[in-house]
């Protein structure tokens, strides 16, 4: 049963980024938008979700930035099966919408395609805040070169694949909830995600789990394309949270990140592990706003 605090504060949500669609290259590209008529920073924050591509399952973390900023969300659009394809739609996007002073919020996967749009469109933001994520530099010694293709590799992307066909809609909630559950086991959370998996198991399909595992397989073509001086702009402007709790990434995965980043402020002090901002929601929410308010 879906608790009632949770529905209520979705319907807000939804009333106050209401779904729209823009049609980029031909292809129907939903998004969520808030434009803040008075805001406290005239700074816009993109949330860009992980592996699960459900934007709306971090929506209580969203809202809670809507008295401050302009914010934009969306779930990764089945039209742009590659990375480099979607983040030239994101960046239509953006230009379409006259979007200006954007920073990429970006957990897990969506670090990592943040790292693709910022090195394909730099001129389309400002700055990157990227948590329980790796990077795509390949200056890695051996074990950090078998961690990112426990991953990313051929033959398990053709698992993937073939996996999501075969399994029905109706497990995929469950097995969500099962994941957060393990993910999470160990820490006190406010927040019942269960019921948030049961307000979004419409959008919870293996159609779009086949795209997501698309997309996630395609980092293999970005591996090894990334080098610090496609991140010079950004120096001062990116923000990495790590959790020492979160065994998702080994610590080469993160050190290589830092290292791609130049001049980053770098947070390990969170506890959450790889869901740290679900978890750990306040603190945070709170490092965000402290890093917008000190450049903005």
């Amino acid at each position: 049963m879906i608790d009632t605090n949770i529905k209520a504060e979705y319907e807000k949500y939804d009333a106050l980024m209401p779904i729209q669609h823009a049609h980029i290259d031909n292809k129907d590209f939903p998004y969520r938008y808030y434009k803040n008529i008075s805001p406290a920073k005239d700074v816009t924050l993109v949330f860009l979700a992980g592996g699960t591509g459900l934007a709306d399952s971090f929506f209580l973390l969203f809202s809670s930035f809507a008295d401050k900023y302009n914010l934009l969300t969306f779930n990764y659009p089945k039209g742009f099966n590659t990375n480099a394809k979607l983040a030239d739609a994101f960046a239509a996007l953006l230009k379409q919408l006259d979007i200006h002073n954007v920073y990429l919020v970006g957990q897990s996967y969506g670090g990592l395609f943040a790292q693709v749009m910022a090195k394909r469109h730099p001129e389309s933001l400002k700055g990157l805040i990227l948590s329980g994520t790796c990077s795509m530099y390949n200056d890695l010694t051996y074990n950090g070169i078998a961690n990112i293709t426990k991953f990313i590799n051929p033959k398990k992307l053709k698992k993937n694949l073939r996996k999501d066909r075969l399994v029905p809609n109706i497990l995929l909630p469950p097995f969500l909830k099962l994941v957060f559950k393990k993910v999470s086991s160990g820490y006190k959370t406010t927040q019942d995600f269960s019921s948030v998996i049961d307000l979004l198991k419409e959008s919870i399909t293996k159609e779009y789990w086949y795209h997501m595992d698309l997309l996630l397989g395609d980092l293999m073509n970005e591996y090894g394309t990334h080098k610090p001086v496609d991140f010079e702009t950004f120096q001062n402007e990116v923000m990495l949270i790590f959790s020492e709790q979160d065994t998702f990434f080994c610590d080469e995965l993160r050190d290589a990140l830092i290292r791609l980043m130049p001049k980053s402020t770098v947070v390990h002090n969170i506890d959450g592990g790889h869901l740290a901002l679900i978890v750990n929601p306040e603190n945070y929410i709170n490092m965000i706003n402290t890093f917008i308010y000190e450049r903005n």
